[in-house]
């Protein structure tokens, strides 16, 4: 497993990071350390992001890439246990958006996370799903900024819809 998300839900709503490099909306996470467990990280790398401690509730899912990029990330459910949201530098905007408000300039791959992060938070099962990386969707994220006005792309704060 090379990297760990946390799926943070609020009824409809899911927490999304505006990341800086690559931009793009994204659940918070990153990637796992040498030994580390998967979960861990997920916990770690939110609060590094957002300042927000969470407990994990359990497994959205597991995402297998292939094409371009060969590798596989896990993604979990968790609630908030503490902390405060914040800017970062990994996190320049982070809000809680509904599923039918996800931005234009959310990255290709986290639409379909936050999905199935709605459904497991609902009771659906874990899945299991392998998300194709080409040079044809890495194309079509990349003209989504094309039609993302600049004054939200710019901001910064912490509060609004996201898109």
């Amino acid at each position: 497993m090379q990297g760990a998300q946390t799926a943070i839900v609020d009824g409809s709503r899911v927490l999304l990071q505006l990341r800086p490099f690559p931009p793009g909306w994204e659940l918070p996470g990153g990637h796992v350390d040498p030994g580390e467990d998967p979960a861990e990280t997920a916990v770690r790398e939110t609060e590094e992001e957002t300042g927000l401690r969470v407990n994990i509730r359990g497994l959205v899912g597991v995402y297998s890439w292939s094409g371009l990029r060969n590798a596989a990330d896990a993604v979990f459910l968790a609630e908030v246990a503490g902390g405060r949201l914040r800017w970062s530098i990994e996190a320049w905007r982070t809000v809680f958006v509904s599923a039918d408000r996800l931005p234009r300039t959310a990255f290709p791959w986290c639409r379909q996370r936050v999905y199935d992060a709605l459904a497991r938070s609902e009771g659906a099962p874990p899945v299991h799903r392998v998300q194709p990386v080409t040079l044809r969707n890495v194309a079509t994220f990349g003209t989504s900024w094309l039609s993302a006005p600049l004054d939200r792309i710019r901001s910064r704060g912490n509060s609004g819809d996201g898109s």
